[in-house]
C-alpha cells in the first residue's frame, strides 16, 4: 500500500524532453522547392496561408486554448489531507489523520467552465482563421502591387527611350544651331520627369516583390512572377446586399466575437453562482495518541457577506456589455466600408472603361505623329505633347486597374469571400 500509492500519484506524469531552438533559416523555397511557373492571386493566398512564419506561430499559440478546454473539461481535483504524530512519551501510540475532501461549488460551476472553455478555444480557432484570411489578403495586396507596378516600369522604360531619343536630336540640332534653348530644355525636362517616375515605379516593384517573398517565406533570391491579372469578377449591389446578410454566419472574425461573447456569458453565470456559499465536504479517519480510532465528516462553509460576489458579477456584467458593444461596432463598420468600398469599384469600373474606350485612338494618334515628327511634317513641342499625354493615360489605366483590384480583394474579404474562393464558381461574388 505504501508502494502503491505514490506510483498512482506519479502514473499521469510525463517526462521532461529539451526542444533545442532552430539555427538557420527555414524558407519555404529551400524545403518544398520555389515556384518554377507564375503564380495567380489564388496561389499566392494558398502559399502564404500555408508557409508564413507569424501563422505557424500564431497556430501555435492557439493551441494553447485548445488545451485549456481540454483541462476544464475535467473534474476538480479532491484534495487529501494526511498527519502524522509521533509521542514523545512512552506508552503511547502513533497518531495520524487520514483526510479526503471536494469543493462542491467547483463541481457546481464545473459545466458552466468547461462551457466557457470550449467557447474561448472555438474563439482562439476562429481568430487564426482570420489571421490567416488578412494575411491571404495582405499577399494579395502585395502580388497585385507587384504585377501592375512591373507592368508600369516597362511602359516608362518605353515612353523614356522615346523621350531621350527626342533629347539626343534637340542637343544635335541645338549644337548645330537649328534649335532654342528652351526647346531642348523642355526635351530634357520632359524625359527627367519619366526618368523620375519610372524610379517610383522601380522602387514600389522591388519593395513589394521583397515584402511578399517575406510574407511566403521565399528566400529572398528567389525570383517570383505574377500571372498577368485580368479585369476582377464585377461585384454587383444585390451582391453586396446578400453578403452583408449572411456575413455574421460566415466571416471568422466575427464568429469569433461570438464566440468570445458565449464565453463571457458563461463567466456571468459563474458569477452569479459563486455568489452561493462555497462549501468544501469531506471525510476523515484518525486515531489519537490513546490508540483511539475515530471516522468523521468536515463541512467548511464560505461565507459572502462582505459583497465580493457581487462585485465580481458587476465586472463580468460590465465586460458582456463592452464585447456586446464591440461586436455592434465590427458589423456597423463592416457595413459601412462595404458600400464605401462598393461605390469606389463602380466609379473604378466607369473610369477604366472611358480610358479603354478613348486609349486606341490616343495610341493611334500617338504612331501617326511619331511618322510625321520622322518626316519633318509636325513641330518637336506637339510630338512631345502627344506622346507625354499617351504615357500619363496608359499609366493611369495601369493605377485604376490595381486599385480596382486591390478593393475587390478587399471587398471579398469583408463580405466573407476571400480572395482563395473570390475566382470559384461558388464564390458569393460570383452569385
Amino acid at each position: 500500500m505504501r508502494v502503491a500509492l505514490p506510483l498512482l500519484l506519479l502514473g499521469g506524469c510525463q517526462s521532461y524532453e529539451a526542444v533545442p531552438l532552430p539555427e538557420a533559416p527555414d524558407f519555404a523555397s529551400a524545403r518544398v522547392g520555389a515556384p518554377t511557373k507564375p503564380l495567380s492571386l489564388v496561389e499566392v493566398a494558398t502559399l502564404a496561408v500555408r508557409e508564413n512564419p507569424a501563422l505557424v506561430a500564431s497556430r501555435a499559440k492557439a493551441n494553447i486554448a485548445s488545451a485549456q478546454a481540454f483541462a476544464a473539461g475535467l473534474l476538480p481535483d479532491p484534495q487529501l489531507n494526511a498527519n502524522l504524530e509521533h509521542p514523545t512519551q512512552s506508552g503511547h501510540s502513533e497518531g495520524y489523520l487520514l483526510g479526503l475532501s471536494e469543493d462542491l461549488q467547483a463541481l457546481i460551476i464545473q459545466p458552466s467552465r468547461e462551457a466557457a472553455a470550449r467557447a474561448a478555444a472555438d474563439q482562439a480557432k476562429l481568430n487564426e482563421l482570420w489571421h490567416e484570411w488578412q494575411t491571404a489578403e495582405k499577399a494579395s495586396f502585395l502580388a497585385i502591387q507587384k504585377s501592375f507596378s512591373e507592368r508600369k516600369v516597362k511602359l516608362l522604360e518605353n515612353s523614356g527611350g522615346v523621350l531621350w531619343n527626342e533629347v539626343e536630336r534637340s542637343d544635335r540640332a541645338l549644337a548645330a544651331g537649328n534649335s532654342t534653348v528652351e526647346a531642348a530644355g523642355t526635351d530634357l525636362a520632359a524625359a527627367l520627369d519619366i526618368e523620375s517616375q519610372h524610379a517610383t515605379a522601380a522602387g514600389e516593384a522591388l519593395a513589394s516583390d521583397i515584402n511578399l517573398k517575406q510574407l511566403l517565406n521565399l528566400d529572398p533570391a528567389t525570383h517570383l512572377v505574377i500571372a498577368d491579372l485580368p479585369d476582377p469578377p464585377e461585384v454587383t449591389r444585390d451582391n453586396v446586399m446578400d453578403g452583408l446578410k449572411n456575413v455574421v454566419k460566415t466571416r471568422p472574425d466575427l464568429l469569433a466575437l461570438q464566440a468570445g461573447y458565449r464565453s463571457q456569458e458563461e463567466a456571468v453565470r459563474q458569477s452569479i453562482l459563486k455568489q452561493f456559499p462555497a462549501i468544501t465536504f469531506g471525510f476523515d479517519r484518525a486515531a489519537d495518541a490513546e490508540n483511539v480510532h475515530t471516522i468523521g465528516l468536515s463541512v467548511a462553509v464560505n461565507l459572502p457577506i462582505f459583497g465580493n460576489a457581487q462585485a465580481a458579477i458587476r465586472i463580468q456584467d460590465a465586460t458582456r456589455a463592452q464585447l456586446r458593444a464591440e461586436y455592434q461596432a465590427r458589423l456597423d463598420s463592416t457595413t459601412a466600408d462595404a458600400w464605401r468600398i462598393w461605390q469606389q469599384t463602380q466609379l473604378l469600373r466607369k473610369q477604366i472603361a472611358l480610358l479603354e474606350q478613348k486609349l486606341p485612338a490616343f495610341r493611334n494618334a500617338a504612331k501617326v505623329s511619331a511618322q510625321a515628327h520622322t518626316n519633318g511634317d509636325l513641330d518637336p513641342a506637339t510630338y512631345l505633347l502627344l506622346q507625354i499625354s499617351l504615357q500619363t493615360r496608359e499609366s493611369e489605366l495601369l493605377d485604376r486597374k490595381a486599385a480596382l483590384w486591390s478593393d475587390t480583394v478587399a471587398l471579398g474579404t469583408l463580405l466573407a469571400a476571400p480572395i482563395p474562393t473570390l475566382e470559384s464558381e461558388n464564390s458569393p461574388l460570383r452569385r
